[in-house]
């Protein structure tokens, strides 16, 4: 997987400081949720070809655990956020308190604090956006979808995208005193909107 690192097109250094604050409010908030101190020990942004999106887990037949978000506002698309399926479970034993395990379907409590989780993450990377651009972002109400990599993430590029698309990738690493888990988030802009979005962050950047 190649990153993209032309930073004159795409001003990564101001991408990656979204990351941060998006990290920031997110584990404040993830905190507050479970009780206990949630933390973020890494966040990595990086600029992808949609083309890649399908392969972000390496094995395509991967299972995931997906809360997919439509976003409205100055941005359009969508906003996932995915997990392998351990890491789900390790997030909804780190929100609840209570063991889960990789046998069955998730519970309506497991399915809600992994909606809940969701709606944190997209909450606090999107207004981490359009705190710095000034562009507005909202969320959709969350969907909870578990599957193949490959079936979740193709099914989400392919009815609103063209070839030569990009996405944001966000990379993040949250935990506590038990347990690590990795969470990829994903801002699938429209075709439309990602120069949009692009030129504020741009904007963003010269004004610093």
């Amino acid at each position: 997987m190649n990153d993209r690192k032309d930073v004159g097109e795409h001003p990564l250094d101001l991408l990656q400081s979204i990351g941060n604050m998006g990290a920031v409010k997110a584990t404040a908030s993830l905190s507050a949720l479970a009780g206990h101190p949630v933390e973020n020990s890494y966040a990595k942004v990086r600029i992808l070809p949609l083309e890649e999106v399908p392969g972000l887990f390496g094995d395509p037949e991967k299972m995931i655990a997906a809360i997919i978000f439509q976003v409205s506002g100055d941005v359009r698309g969508q906003f996932i956020a995915t997990f392998l399926m351990q890491d789900a479970l390790d997030l909804i034993t780190a929100l609840t308190g209570a063991e889960c395990s990789l046998e069955g379907e998730f519970s309506e409590m497991e399915t809600s604090a992994l909606a809940e989780a969701g709606n944190i993450l997209a909450s606090s990377y999107l207004a981490a956006i359009e705190g710095t651009t000034g562009l507005a972002v909202v969320p959709s109400p969350p969907a909870v979808a578990v599957d193949m990599a490959a079936g979740i993430l193709t099914s989400a590029v392919l009815p609103m995208h063209e070839a030569g698309s990009e996405i944001l990738l966000i990379e993040a690493r949250f935990g506590d005193r038990e347990r690590d888990l990795m969470g990829r988030m994903i801002l699938l802009p429209s075709t439309e909107s990602l120069p949009r979005l692009l030129r504020a962050v741009r904007g963003a950047a010269i004004n610093a």
